[in-house]
C-alpha cells in the first residue's frame, strides 16, 4: 500500500510537476539526448521549443510507465506517495490535467510493454517525429505492429498538447526558465571538473 496524504494542493502537484523535470532534464542530458548547446539556445535565444514541450512530455511519460507498473490507483509521483483524484486539488485545471493521464495510464498499462520498448520510446519522445507509424521505421523502436506504434504515438502527442497549454501559463514559463538555468549552470560545472581533472592528470 502506497501512503497517501491528505489532500494536496495546487502548488504541491506544481512543485513536483518540475522537480521532475529537473531531476529528468539531468538524465536526458547526460544521455545525449538534450545538449548544452540546446540549453544556451533556450536561455539566450528564446528557441525553447524542444526542451519546454519535449523535457516535460518525458518526464510526464516516465510517471506513466512507472506508474503503470505499480497497479497504482493514481499516479506515483514519488517512492512513497501517490497522486489520485481523491487526494488531488479539488479544481477544474487539476482535473484537466490528471483525467488524461489517468486514462493514458492505463493504456500503457494494456499494452504491457517490454523494457526494451520503454527504452525506445522515451527516446523517441525528444528525437522523433510521432505522427504516423511510419515515423519510427528507422528508430530501431522493437514493435513493427502499426497498431501498437499508433497508439503509443498517440499518447506522445496528447501528452505533448498538455504540456503544450500548460506551458502558456505565466507559472509554468517562469519555473521552466528557472529550471533550466539550474541545468545549465551544473552542465558548465561539470564541463569544467571535467577540463580541471584532464589537466591535472597531464605529465
Amino acid at each position: 500500500m502506497k501512503w497517501k496524504i491528505q489532500q494536496y494542493k495546487p502548488v504541491q502537484v506544481w512543485d513536483w510537476f518540475f522537480k521532475s523535470c529537473e531531476v529528468n532534464g539531468r538524465i536526458v542530458l547526460r544521455d545525449g539526448l538534450i545538449s548544452v548547446k540546446e540549453i544556451e539556445e533556450c536561455i539566450f535565444k528564446g528557441n525553447c521549443k524542444k526542451l519546454s514541450i519535449k523535457l516535460p512530455a518525458w518526464s510526464l511519460l516516465q510517471c506513466l510507465l512507472t506508474s503503470a507498473k505499480s497497479n497504482s490507483d493514481g499516479l506515483v509521483i514519488s517512492d512513497d506517495i501517490e497522486l489520485t483524484r481523491m487526494n488531488g486539488p479539488k479544481d477544474r485545471v487539476f482535473e484537466w490535467f490528471i483525467g488524461p493521464l489517468l486514462i493514458m495510464k492505463e493504456q500503457l498499462k494494456n499494452l504491457e510493454l517490454e523494457e526494451s520498448e520503454e527504452t525506445c520510446l522515451k527516446e523517441l519522445v525528444m528525437r522523433s517525429k510521432n505522427d504516423i507509424p511510419e515515423d519510427w521505421d528507422s528508430t530501431g523502436f522493437p514493435s513493427k505492429d502499426n497498431v501498437r506504434r499508433a497508439q503509443l504515438q498517440a499518447i506522445i502527442r496528447r501528452l505533448q498538447g498538455i504540456v503544450s497549454s500548460m506551458s502558456r501559463m505565466p507559472t509554468f514559463r517562469r519555473k521552466f526558465r528557472n529550471l533550466v538555468k539550474i541545468l545549465y549552470i551544473e552542465a558548465l560545472q561539470a564541463s569544467a571538473s571535467a577540463k580541471e581533472g584532464n589537466n591535472i592528470d597531464e605529465p
